[in-house]
């Protein structure tokens, strides 16, 4: 519908604005720039109207469009300050200093989120040239849709259009600062490789000293060491997560419910391989003040799930570092796997890292830059049917422990004479 005419409605309308017109969950970011230059840009699914430095006429019109709020970013004694104008149209006007990358202090990032959830919408959010003041914008969106830096990230530069802080380096760099210390600890973080012969990464991510954590793709033969370490840092292992059920080892997720019943195992639904909790695309993993975002990216299996957590994604066998997972076994898929990784990975930030679950040349991680340049499958510029050539024809040897571990792995790595779980 049209936004002028659903907003002036609602400005008749007697208190408080029906604005269900701008909660529409599905439509795409439809940017509706007003009629002066550098004008204002409208994300109406959000109700945040972005705007430079404006004319006391442009102040007017936003005004008489149904601007209910307005943040402003710069100084009052700034000459473009509208101050007057809004207040005088008995609309809330708020000020918060954000000049400089440097502003972005964690008060500052708390102040924004706060404003721009609370505020009335549409809010007009005012800089000199809309740049800062897409910053709370963006802050607001991955607090409210629980977005990790990386995916927050890729929001800002896919909207229609992309926010304008991306355009300045420095602040891109502060935003992203601020989206991965949301949680205001130090994240405790290990990528540990599995000696006995898989070359399997596990990864422990926990939120802070005490805090709660996830094992990402536990193996059987590494228990005790993960365990061990657990311990010694002194953090609550609350899920062993996998990211696929694994043809190479087996998982070490029911050796350490065994050992610890509180802990929960994850895998996902898709896969059909039992586990406590069942989760597919778009679910959050949470875990203290921390969650691994959750992307379905089949191909090499069809459960195979790939999980961001600030600018890291765990991509377990869907991305190897300059390779990916075999698609010939498995419900395998070279068609669905280069649609995943394009869609799901790919589309990250480039300076997000990589975290495979495994490699056997000694690499430890990548970004997802280096493999869209570098992967000689499924970056470097190939098209999917040079991708499924390729996998058509790698000619792999039968996987190693595939009729040992698959079995194990579809009931959660639990085996005959292991104590059972409570």
């Amino acid at each position: 519908g049209d936004m002028t005419e659903g907003l002036q409605q609602a400005r008749d309308a007697p208190p408080p604005p029906d604005l269900s017109n701008l909660s529409k969950p599905d439509s795409v970011y439809q940017a509706r720039t007003m009629t002066f230059p550098d004008g204002t840009i409208a994300y109406d699914a959000d109700g945040v109207v972005l705007a430079g430095d404006m004319t006391e006429d442009q102040v007017k019109a936003c005004l008489a469009a149904g601007a209910n709020s307005w943040l402003y970013l710069n100084e009052e004694c700034n000459k473009a300050c509208p101050k007057a104008a809004v207040e005088a149209a008995s609309v809330p006007f708020e000020m918060v200093l954000l000049m400089t990358p440097a502003s972005l202090t964690n008060e500052c990032v708390d102040k924004l989120v706060a404003y721009v959830d609370s505020a009335p919408k549409p809010a007009v959010i005012q800089c000199s040239t809309a740049t800062r003041a897409s910053i709370p914008y963006i802050l607001h969106k991955a607090k409210t849709d629980k977005l990790p830096a990386a995916s927050a990230m890729a929001l800002a530069a896919s909207m229609t259009p992309p926010l304008k802080f991306l355009e300045k380096p420095p602040l891109a760099s502060a935003v992203k600062r601020a989206l991965i210390h949301a949680n205001r600890k130090p994240v405790i973080f290990r990528q540990l490789f599995d000696t006995s012969g898989s070359s399997t990464y596990t990864y422990l991510i926990a939120d802070g000293p005490g805090g709660e954590a996830v094992l990402i793709d536990p193996v059987l033969e590494m228990v005790d060491r993960d365990l061990k370490l657990i311990d010694e840092l002194g953090v609550k292992l609350k899920y062993a997560v996998n990211t696929h059920c694994h043809a190479d080892h087996v998982t070490g997720s029911g050796a350490i419910k065994a050992a610890r019943p509180e802990v929960r195992s994850i895998i996902a639904a898709a896969s059909g391989a039992q586990a406590d909790v069942k989760i597919g695309h778009g679910d959050r993993i949470e875990f203290g003040s921390m969650f691994l975002e959750v992307r379905a990216t089949p191909g090499h299996t069809d459960g195979c799930l790939s999980y961001v957590c600030d600018d890291m994604v765990f991509t377990g066998d869907a991305v190897l570092i300059r390779g990916c997972g075999r698609t010939d076994f498995q419900q395998g898929s070279a068609d669905r796997l280069y649609e995943s990784v394009h869609t799901q990975i790919f589309s990250l930030p480039d300076d997000t890292i990589i975290y495979p679950a495994h490699d056997y040349k000694g690499h430890r991680c990548s970004t997802v830059g280096e493999e869209k340049a570098l992967n000689p499958r499924l970056g470097s510029g190939k098209t999917k049917d040079e991708f499924i050539e390729i996998m058509a024809n790698l000619n792999l040897p039968y996987p190693k422990k595939i009729d040992e571990a698959l079995p194990k792995n579809m009931v959660c790595g639990i085996q005959e004479g292991m104590p059972t779980p409570a």
